[in-house]
């Protein structure tokens, strides 16, 4: 309990530069959605775009709608939340080394595996605390407007769909940093991973159902915002999302056990 109340606190300050920016970012986005808010005309104006919203998981079809332009924007929701998991995966495993704190750390009475253990459920809070705080200031936002009846429930499948795409990429950075022996290595990857994943939906949509046989390696492509707001969740994905955390985090443990630590 210790640790985690140390992880906790050591995690706060990167936690609240995390979210208030973006939560300033949300708020300031629906000052544009003013412009689009009950006008049906700039539906047939976006109409030659509707592709390339497509490609990126957005649908214009309701954009005159706070869910409609919710699911449009929703990349710098998915994005940063995911971003956020994966470095915070990546910088709470290697934060002793980096620090120069490991030596004191290992002297007290507690085995490397309550350490991760630790470590984890604080990523895991962090993840989470993010998410709803975020997507709390996102709902509270757009109130001010006439919403749909399926708003509320739009707003909690998304902030489910990015939870569960957050872990994944979380589990990425955790296990990156245990197995490298040059943990500063392992932000990077992690970034470079979740960027080319994206930018790998991006092109799985672009070629029309082509590549579909591949969308099983994208997360970006396991809970897309127009399926959110439809309500589609694929049990498949969701069970899939769990699975890949899971051994991500048991192989975290057993390559942390294994590594010499650089004090």
């Amino acid at each position: 309990m210790n640790i985690i109340k140390r992880e906790l606190k050591a995690n706060l300050k990167s936690f609240l530069i995390w979210l208030i920016p973006l939560s300033l970012i949300m708020y300031i986005v629906t000052w544009e959605f003013q412009s689009f808010a009950g006008n049906s005309e700039i539906i047939d104006a976006m109409e030659s775009f509707e592709f390339l919203f497509q490609a990126l998981g957005a649908s214009i079809t309701d954009i005159t709608t706070p869910e409609g332009y919710i699911s449009l924007v929703s990349l710098y929701i998915f994005l940063p939340l995911t971003i956020y998991s994966g470095l915070l995966g990546s910088n709470i495993i290697s934060k002793e080394e980096k620090d120069k704190t490991a030596e004191y750390l290992f002297t007290l009475p507690v085995k490397r595996t309550q350490v991760i253990k630790s470590k984890l459920i604080v990523s895991v809070i962090y993840s989470l605390l993010i998410n709803v705080l975020l997507l709390t200031v996102i709902c509270l936002s757009y109130l001010r407007f006439d919403r749909s009846d399926q708003y509320f429930n739009f707003i909690i499948n998304l902030s489910i769909g990015a939870f569960l795409t957050q872990i994944i990429f979380l589990g990425l950075g955790m296990i990156l940093s245990a197995m490298l022996k040059q943990y500063k290595k392992s932000g990077s990857l992690t970034i470079a991973a979740l960027m080319g994943t994206y930018l790998i939906s991006v092109l799985i949509t672009m070629v029309d159902g082509k590549l579909d046989f591949i969308k099983f390696l994208i997360p970006f492509q396991y809970f897309p915002a127009n399926a959110m707001l439809l309500g589609e969740f694929n049990i498949f994905y969701i069970i899939l999302s769990i699975a890949i955390f899971a051994t991500t985090s048991t192989f975290t443990f057993i390559f942390y056990k294994k590594r010499d630590l650089y004090l």
